[in-house]
């Protein structure tokens, strides 16, 4: 069975009532698909919940429907984990209410995850992993929410799953079609392995790259 992985994050410049922003890394093989996006007055968990959404949403568009995969969503919000794996189901028992009679908060979004999460014809798991601890996807989505909430990042682009080692130089090589530019290849010399970029989304990756660069020398 396939097995992909998607990478969430969401926060907010200002807890609550802020600007907002949440991140996803889907990561399939040696290929990778970004996704952000915003909000105006919102909050930390909000996000969290949203980047969700957008991830069982960018997952059902990225697999076959007619073939059952595995989808990892890994978070380091404990509040989004704890809440898929431990804590939904009670919510749901309990009308959406807590112990103390209160509504949970955010019960349209979480209503939403339940729905989509019924829905879904794969197989959804909801793994936690702490963040700023070295995982380079787990600082790659929370960079681009950072990003994101700047307004300097706003994606949909393939991107390598992961980066090129230290003092090993990428390979390109141009593929036609027709006698036309269809991609470009990325790869390490004398290895097979390698990613392919579509030609149309060429230019977005090369002006990722500069403002990357930029942001560098800047640093």
């Amino acid at each position: 069975m396939k097995r992909i992985q998607i990478y969430t994050d969401g926060g907010c410049d200002k807890n609550p009532g802020g600007v907002g922003a949440w991140a996803i890394r889907l990561v399939d093989g040696d290929q990778a698909v970004e996704r952000s996006g915003g909000a105006d007055k919102t909050t930390n968990n909000r996000m969290e919940l949203t980047a969700a959404i957008e991830a069982i949403t960018l997952a059902q568009e990225h697999l076959t429907p007619d073939k059952p995969a595995e989808i990892e969503i890994l978070t380091d919000s404990q509040y989004l984990a704890r809440g898929m794996n431990e804590w939904i189901a009670k919510w749901q028992l309990h009308h959406w209410t807590l112990k103390d009679g209160s509504p949970v908060k955010n019960t349209d979004l979480w209503k939403r995850l339940l729905e989509m999460q019924n829905a879904c014809r794969h197989r959804l798991t909801w793994t936690w992993v702490q963040g700023h601890a070295g995982d380079p996807n787990n600082s790659r989505v929370d960079r681009v929410v950072q990003e994101t909430m700047k307004g300097k990042q706003a994606s949909a682009r393939p991107y390598p799953a992961q980066a090129a080692a230290d003092g090993i130089q990428p390979q390109l090589k141009l593929i036609r079609k027709d006698q036309k530019p269809h991609a470009v290849r990325i790869f390490q010399k004398g290895s097979s392995a390698g990613i392919e970029i579509p030609w149309k989304h060429l230019l977005g990756f090369i002006e990722d790259l500069l403002r990357i660069q930029r942001e560098g020398d800047e640093g």
